[in-house]
């Protein structure tokens, strides 16, 4: 029963977000659809990551759980005709299967995160391999779940999702080693405002979805607390053109809506491949 509540929960608030944003996301897709007409594919990336995840939401339990969580990201990176920008496009799902200290409960989390970014590039060094510095503005959409097995005289089942406007910087550097061309590359992505779903102190999504009573749950957000994910990678290119890559991924989200404690701590090994 609580698990057929929890879908129906988390299904109800996926549908109250299309109703609040779907002009939005019409708009914001037909112009990245104009953008990427102009722009050529430069590289795609399919990674594999591997980690562990430490997360607290105070709406479902004041304890905080950890465990192991796997990520599958997708990256394709395009470079305008006039060679002067470059664009970003990520998409990721994640699954998470964690676990209190006392190893009786559990939670099940998992989100899908999608991030554009439209980046001026400079090449610092000239000749064959330059490093290649990036930056601009990012846009990052996200939606979770957080289903809690504890959680039997309140919600089991928590919603996520924002909008964000932010920045994005990279850098890349391409040498020789062992005979092939080796490159380093680091990304930062960080959101700046924006805005998300959070059901208020002590309301329930009954309240929210079956009376249909807001409570501030769309609340506008900024720099605090802190969101920042880092991402460093080797790529080892191979004779038929693709490489292989291997990396390091930390991913902070920390929020504070409505006075209900949130983070979701990520560090992981990163395993892919890059055409």
């Amino acid at each position: 029963m609580l698990i057929l509540y929890g879908e129906l929960c988390i299904m109800n608030f996926f549908s109250y977000l299309c109703n609040v944003k779907h002009i939005g996301i019409i708009i914001i897709s037909s112009l990245l659809v104009a953008v990427t007409g102009y722009a050529q594919v430069r590289s795609t990336a399919l990674q594999l990551g591997i980690g562990g995840a430490n997360v607290l939401d105070t709406y479902l339990s004041p304890e905080k759980y950890r465990g192991m969580e796997w990520r599958v990201i997708a990256e394709v990176n395009r470079d305008s005709k006039n060679a002067h920008l470059a664009y970003s496009q990520t998409h990721e799902i994640a699954f998470g299967y964690l676990h209190n200290r006392a190893l009786n409960g559990h939670e099940y989390v998992g989100h899908y995160d999608f991030s554009y970014a439209v980046m001026r590039k400079w090449d610092m060094i000239a000749g064959r391999y330059p490093l290649r510095l990036s930056v601009g503005p990012m846009l990052d959409a996200f939606v979770g779940f957080n289903y809690n097995s504890r959680n039997t005289n309140n919600n089991p089942a928590q919603g996520y999702g924002s909008v964000a406007l932010g920045g994005m910087g990279a850098a890349r550097y391409t040498f020789k080693a062992w005979g092939r061309e080796l490159t380093l590359g680091y990304e930062l992505r960080f959101p700046l405002l924006g805005i998300r779903y959070s059901p208020n102190y002590g309301q329930s999504y009954y309240e929210i979805f079956g009376r249909g009573d807001y409570d501030h749950n769309i609340c506008f957000y900024s720099v605090s607390p802190l969101q920042v994910r880092q991402q460093v990678t080797a790529d080892l290119r191979l004779k038929s053109g693709t490489a292989l890559r291997i990396g390091y991924l930390s991913d902070v989200r920390q929020a504070k809506p409505n006075n209900l404690k949130q983070h979701h701590y990520y560090n992981a090994l990163l395993l892919g491949v890059v055409f």
